[in-house]
């Protein structure tokens, strides 16, 4: 009988091996018929649930296999990135803890923890992981980039282009450790390496929008309208768990509070107001209390996960602003606190915006300062795009838009520096 159940258990690998899942589950589970605790058989059927796309199955086995004693850690590990996968991060970092408790050495279970840390807002402990993953696993490109990008985020560039160096070392025709590698040597003032990453991005990935508008922002080309939804995607997708704390602690950013302080004194009861690029809702605690509906819209979902965190919002809404807009209401009010940073053109935005106000309604924005006489707009390397004065007051007018309240302000810091930004409340004529 034991020869039997081996040689099942072989045609059953060999049918998950060439895809023949259907095959696989059905040897799979006549093993199981004989030996219903056996660990690695629980884990491979959960494996071809996955491959079926039936993760409610999967995660039954896998935890069926993690309850054994011992546990199964591969089922354990299973588990773990189901758990990521449903967005149960919390949840995973318990499953990740046992594991690395029974086996200190596991690389891939300290890199996933470290990426579930970074999820929960926690870039201490994700970085403590990603140290951890490269040290027991030093030839995982993916360890070595992710660590990466922890380190960029406590502003270890030096230390972060390593980790990028390293990863692509390992990974040569990795795309996102040559996008990231250029990323930083561009705010460590290397721009010419940067352009090569960007160029090695764009042989692996031809027509790679993010890459191809990182190099425009180094002046390779003529300055394009916007940045690229994906890029700006990819940028808060990345950023959502630490994003309020690296903001308002490292970078002393205060925009959404300054700018609510310049719209106050406008403001009535019971307003229909939309939060254009919401982020985490940072301002939206500042306009709830004069809302009778809020609406948040951002490219990011992720970042929209973290403001439904703050239960503020009515609605919010997976939205890119240069779209079409199409909303139920028109609003009394429209603000947007360091979003037009990535547009250079915002002809389109004033003019949704003007569409979908009500006559006399506000729209109140930041925008990064061009300094000097340009009429125009300008994108610098650290991919944002400053406005002259002028611009935004030529483009509120051509869209029917009568400025009530204008002032300079510092949005952030940037490097050490203070950033000059201007904030501007405007009334639909």
């Amino acid at each position: 009988m034991k020869n039997d159940h081996e040689h099942i258990l072989e045609q059953a690998t060999l049918a998950h091996q060439e895809g023949r899942l259907a095959d696989a589950e059905k040897a799979y589970l006549e093993v199981l018929s004989e030996s219903p605790d056996s660990g690695s058989v629980l884990n491979a059927l959960g494996t071809v649930f996955l491959d079926q796309a039936k993760p409610d199955q999967a995660k039954k086995v896998f935890e069926k296999a993690a309850n054994l004693t011992p546990p199964d850690l591969s089922a354990c590990y299973n588990l773990g990135r189901l758990k990521q996968m449903e967005g149960d991060d919390k949840g995973a970092i318990t499953i990740y803890r046992d594991i690395v408790k029974q086996q200190p050495r596991f690389g891939l279970a300290w890199n996933n923890m470290g990426v579930a840390f970074r999820e929960i807002g926690e870039p201490e402990e994700a970085i403590s992981c990603f140290r951890r993953a490269v040290a027991f696993s030093p030839d995982m490109a993916e360890a070595w980039n992710n660590l990466g990008v922890a380190q960029d985020e406590f502003h270890m560039t030096e230390n972060a282009s390593n980790s990028y160096q390293k990863a692509i070392e390992l990974q040569p025709d990795y795309a996102s450790a040559h996008f990231n590698l250029g990323v930083s040597l561009q705010k460590l003032g290397r721009f010419e390496a940067a352009a090569n990453h960007y160029k090695k991005v764009l042989e692996i990935k031809p027509g790679d929008e993010a890459a191809n508008f990182m190099l425009q922002s180094l002046g390779t080309s003529t300055t394009p309208d916007a940045a690229p939804a994906q890029h700006v995607r990819r940028i808060f997708d990345q950023c959502a768990g630490t994003f309020e704390k690296t903001l308002v602690n490292d970078l002393e950013y205060r925009t959404p509070e300054l700018l609510f302080n310049l719209v106050r004194p406008h403001l009535q009861k019971d307003l229909t107001v939309l939060d254009l690029g919401c982020g985490t809702g940072l301002g939206s605690q500042f306009y709830r209390p004069y809302a009778k509906n809020l609406i948040g819209v951002d490219v990011s979902s992720k970042m929209l996960q973290k403001a439904s965190e703050k239960n503020v919002y009515d609605d919010l809404i997976v939205f890119d602003v240069l779209q079409d807009w199409s909303f139920d209401q028109p609003f009394d009010l429209i603000y947007s606190s360091d979003v037009f940073v990535y547009f250079g053109n915002l002809d389109s935005i004033m003019r949704s915006a003007s569409s979908h106000l009500v006559r006399g309604g506000m729209i109140a924005f930041s925008v990064e300062k061009l300094e000097g006489d340009s009429t125009e707009y300008r994108l610098f390397p650290s991919g944002r795009y400053a406005h002259s004065q002028q611009y935004i007051r030529n483009c509120l007018k051509h869209h029917g838009f009568t400025p009530i309240e204008e002032t300079d302000a510092s949005i952030r810091k940037q490097s050490g520096d203070e950033v000059k930004g201007l904030l501007i409340v405007a009334q639909k004529g």
